[in-house]
């Protein structure tokens, strides 16, 4: 343990002192490695393989095509589409913002990317239906991640290659606790909100009904196609979750240069030029991540770690739901500090076997990591989400934490059913 000790006091240091994390995790690694006297002419090694991987070719492709999506001003065609569904609900305007982060996030596999681009456009229009600004901003920052819960998502592919395990079933383990997530939002929304609404005075009519949902599919149809498409071409055998990310970035292509520009005689805002720079920016900063990543992994293993954290968690308790207990508080203490992929890639590797050994399955573990992290991304202190829909909102976090206290709430209790009840999460997976 005095190995583990080492490495979290200098990479805390070295994050502290501002050097970037994946800089400070690889010296902290490397020295290390030097103070337990091993050899380090395995760090090149290491280093090498980490990138010698099909998989990793997803994650730029990924990357850019969910940029090019985002700058084509795909966000109003989405939220028509969802509101063409429940824009008669009491709480109508709050439901749509949850269900179009969903399918955003979904397409752009960004969480940041989501809270911006469906914040600037949605928060203007709950507070015209009278919605609290503090309000929608908790609503739209609580709201960012749950994307990120249904695949195609990014974490979910640096857990498939950090763990080897299988891309498709990580995917598909976090999907209930993202759908979960968003109908207890629903939820909330209607209990804060909805009820305090008067009903439509227009009568329902189901021919005027499904119309508007047709016009609205038309309309955001190549939006829509995207996840679509590329759920199809991998679950249908058609191709590789690798080859999904070129698919995906063509599709972008030909929407966002060549279909929606003709249909609306313009460009993107944002030049083609700037976005390729970004994902590629993006895409080298994940890649230094899993480098250096390799490099702790590699430390991990010589130096023994987990089979010594495992001997004292059993010291400890050999109780598996006293062990899931602490797993949760742990991860949710990291994912307040560190970046999502950050801490799968650094911690993934020690609590893995860790997990196993207490008869917990990987792919069940992956639901529990992924959603605990990305909680932490609404929790203070970081809580990065949580600042971005502030800076969107323009309000200090002082006033819209009280009203995220609901959605903690609904965080908590997913987050529950997720660690203890493993068929929830592992009924999808296991189709494949």
């Amino acid at each position: 343990m005095i190995y583990l000790g080492i490495f979290l006091l200098l990479f805390l240091s070295l994050a502290f002192i501002r050097v970037p994390v994946p800089f400070a995790m690889g010296i902290a690694s490397v020295l290390t490695m030097v103070y337990a006297g091993l050899n380090i002419l395995t760090v090149p090694m290491s280093v090498g393989n980490s990138l010698n991987i099909f998989t990793w070719l997803a994650i730029p492709a990924f990357i850019f095509a969910g940029d090019l999506m985002a700058a084509t001003g795909i966000a109003s065609a989405i939220m028509m589409f969802s509101k063409s569904f429940i824009g008669r609900l009491r709480g109508a305007a709050g439901a749509v913002t949850v269900v179009t982060c969903m399918l955003f996030g979904a397409i752009t596999g960004s969480s940041l990317a989501t809270i911006t681009g469906i914040g600037g456009m949605m928060l203007p229009e709950l507070e015209k239906e009278g919605y609290d600004k503090r309000y929608g901003t908790a609503l739209i920052s609580a709201c960012g991640f749950l994307g990120i819960l249904i695949p195609p998502s990014i974490p979910g592919i640096i857990y498939a290659m950090m763990s080897g395990q299988n891309l498709l079933k990580v995917w598909l383990c976090t999907v209930t606790p993202g759908i979960a997530l968003g109908l207890l939002y629903i939820l909330i929304n209607y209990l804060v909100k909805g009820r305090k609404e008067s009903k439509p005075t227009e009568p329902f009519k189901l021919s005027t009904y499904t119309v508007g949902i047709a016009v609205a599919t038309w309309k955001s149809l190549v939006a829509l196609l995207m996840p679509v498409i590329i759920f199809y071409g991998i679950y249908g055998g058609i191709f590789t979750p690798t080859e999904a990310g070129a698919v995906a970035v063509a599709y972008g292509l030909l929407v966002g240069w060549v279909i929606l520009p003709l249909a609306r005689k313009g460009w993107p805002q944002k030049k083609f030029k700037q976005l390729v720079k970004d994902a590629a920016v993006t895409s080298a900063t994940i890649a230094m991540l899993n480098v250096f990543a390799a490099v702790a992994g590699k430390m991990v293993t010589y130096t023994r770690i987990p089979e010594y954290l495992t001997d004292a968690m059993l010291e400890i308790t050999d109780s598996k739901i006293v062990f899931l207990l602490v797993l949760n508080i742990v991860l949710i203490i990291v994912g307040m500090f560190m970046e999502t992929n950050s801490s799968i890639l650094l911690l993934g590797p020690i609590l893995i076997p860790v997990a196993m050994s207490f008869g917990v399955d990987p792919i069940h573990f992956a639901a529990i990591m992924l959603l605990n992290l990305e909680i932490g991304m609404i929790t203070p202190p970081f809580a990065v989400n949580l600042f971005v829909g502030c800076k969107v909102g323009k309000l200090n976090m002082d006033e819209v934490l009280p009203h995220m206290v609901p959605f903690y709430i609904a965080a908590f209790i997913v987050l529950m059913i997720t660690t203890y009840i493993p068929s929830v999460v592992m009924f999808l997976p296991n189709l494949i």
